[in-house]
């Protein structure tokens, strides 16, 4: 049984700083002397960016993997310590052409699976919505991280959040 621990970094919400969440606590974990690898599972590509990579100018992504079912595509260069599967705008795609694949839930997890041994933590940037990106990165994570603000506007959409986690947890992880 691997020990890797994927962390799904979730909230339907954008701007609550789940990107940021995602660089930080990835260069803190490889600062420690952990191998780490994040996933840029948001079409808009904030953390791909924010790791210093132009997305636009990628000619393979996350969506190779998850779509076309190659093997996952890992940025050549090591950045701040750490791996990045990178994405780009592309990726806004696989919501359209994922509802009719097989096992499509399982994607990103198939994915993961003959590299995850190689790392001691994979995170996963996950985008704003309760869709179907969002459903693959919850059913590849072992853990998951939930940042909220700290306002009561915030909290309001958390019930749904956790039903979508719930279903999750007893259908597919």
């Amino acid at each position: 049984m691997s020990k890797t621990i994927i962390i799904a970094l979730f909230n339907q919400s954008g701007g609550v700083a789940k990107t940021t969440l995602t660089q930080n606590l990835g260069y803190h974990l490889a600062s420690n002397q952990n191998r780490v690898l994040v996933v840029d599972m948001d079409p808009q590509a904030s953390l791909t960016n924010f790791m210093g990579v132009d997305p636009e100018s990628l000619k393979k992504t996350l969506y190779n993997a998850i779509i076309d079912e190659e093997p996952l595509f890992i940025y050549p260069e090591t950045i701040h310590e750490m791996n990045l599967v990178p994405t780009n705008i592309t990726l806004s795609a696989a919501e359209l052409l994922l509802p009719t694949a097989d096992a499509r839930e399982y994607r990103l997890k198939e994915a993961l699976a003959p590299i995850k041994d190689e790392y001691d933590f994979i995170l996963i940037d996950c985008p704003p919505s309760l869709g179907i990106l969002s459903i693959l990165s919850l059913t590849a994570a072992t853990h998951l991280v939930v940042p909220i603000q700290c306002q009561f506007k915030s909290f309001l959409g958390t019930d749904l959040l956790l039903d979508t986690v719930g279903r999750v947890r007893k259908k597919l992880n």
